[in-house]
C-alpha cells in the first residue's frame, strides 16, 4: 500500500486538469472516497437520477478509487493523487468534467444545507477547481493563464509590478465600474463584459515562482484598460495554483468569497448553524 501511494504521489503531471483538495489530517483516503461520493451525486450530464441509481453510481466510484490504489484508473472521470504534504491530495478530472463547474456544484449544494441541515462531508475541507495546468516556470505559468483566461479577459495587457496592482484595487468602486467599460474594439476578445477580476495565488513546495512574480505574469497579460482590479467584489476571481513542478490556473465566479473560498466545512458549518437557530426560534 506504501508503494502505491509513492507511485501516486509522484504521478501529477503538468497537462492534467483536477481539483485541489485539502482534508483532515490523516484522512487523505476518507476525504478520496467523500469525493467520490460527491462526484457520483453531481457528476455531469446526468439529472434527476433515482435513489438506486445514485447508489449504483457510489459503489461503482469506490470500486473505482480502490482500482486507484492498485495502479489503475478504472476508467473513470476522476483519479485521486495523494501528495507528499499532509491534508492535501489532488483529483485529476478527465472530460466530460469541468473542474469548476463540478466544485460549484458541489458548494452550492454545501450553501444551501443551512435549509436541509444534510452534512454530506466530514473530512474534505477546501476544494480548489483547476482548469489549465503547465510546468511552474514563468514561461508556464504564462502559457497556462494565457489558455485559462481566453475565455474571460482581453489579454492585451502590459507588465505592470505588484505595487500598482495593489494601488489599482484600492481605488472606489464606482471609478473601477467606469474604466471597466473602456474596450479597444480591435482588442476585441471573447468576453464582451470588462469584468473586473482579484488574483488569489497559492504557493506549495516551490522556490522559484514567488507571489509577486505570479501576481506580475497574470497581471500584466490583461488590457488594465477594460479590465480593473477589485479585490472586494470582483466581477471574477483568478485562482493560481503552483505545487512543486506544476502550476494551474481557473476562473471563478467573483462570489467565491462568499462561498468561504469553497471550503465545505465552513459552509456546512454555516448551514448548521442556520438549521440550530431555526429550531430555537
Amino acid at each position: 500500500m506504501a508503494k502505491a501511494a509513492n507511485n501516486q504521489e509522484s504521478s501529477l503531471q503538468a497537462g492534467e486538469p483536477g481539483i485541489w483538495v485539502t482534508c483532515a489530517r490523516h484522512q487523505e483516503s476518507k476525504a478520496a472516497r467523500e469525493i467520490g461520493v460527491l462526484f457520483a451525486e453531481k457528476k455531469e450530464g446526468e439529472e434527476d437520477e433515482d435513489e438506486d441509481d445514485i447508489e449504483a453510481a457510489i459503489k461503482k466510484e469506490v470500486e473505482a478509487l480502490n482500482a486507484n490504489r492498485k495502479g489503475t484508473d478504472g476508467g473513470h472521470n476522476m483519479t485521486p493523487l495523494k501528495m507528499n504534504v499532509d491534508c492535501l491530495m489532488f483529483v485529476k478530472t478527465k472530460p466530460p468534467i469541468d473542474p469548476v463547474a463540478f466544485v460549484r456544484r458541489i458548494v452550492e449544494d454545501a450553501k444551501s444545507a443551512k435549509e436541509t441541515g444534510q452534512m454530506k462531508c466530514r473530512y474534505v475541507n477546501r476544494l480548489t477547481p483547476v482548469s489549465v495546468t503547465g510546468k511552474a516556470t514563468e514561461q508556464g505559468l504564462e502559457g497556462v493563464a494565457r489558455e485559462a483566461l481566453a475565455p474571460f479577459f482581453d489579454l492585451t495587457g502590459k507588465k505592470t509590478d505588484v505595487d500598482q496592482f495593489t494601488e489599482a484595487a484600492a481605488k472606489p468602486a464606482a471609478e473601477t465600474e467606469a474604466g471597466s467599460e473602456k474596450a479597444s474594439n480591435e482588442n476585441a476578445q471573447p468576453a464582451e463584459k470588462g469584468f473586473t477580476f482579484a488574483i488569489r495565488p497559492s504557493v506549495r513546495n516551490n522556490s522559484s515562482l514567488k507571489r509577486d512574480i505570479v501576481i506580475n505574469t497574470i497581471a500584466g497579460l490583461i488590457n488594465n484598460e477594460r479590465h480593473k482590479v477589485n479585490l472586494t467584489s470582483p466581477d471574477k476571481v483568478i485562482l493560481v495554483d503552483v505545487y512543486q513542478k506544476v502550476c494551474g490556473v481557473s476562473v471563478v465566479d467573483g462570489d467565491w468569497e462568499e462561498f468561504k473560498r469553497y471550503n465545505l466545512t465552513e459552509l456546512y458549518g454555516q448551514g448548521q448553524g442556520s438549521k440550530e437557530k431555526k429550531e430555537k426560534e
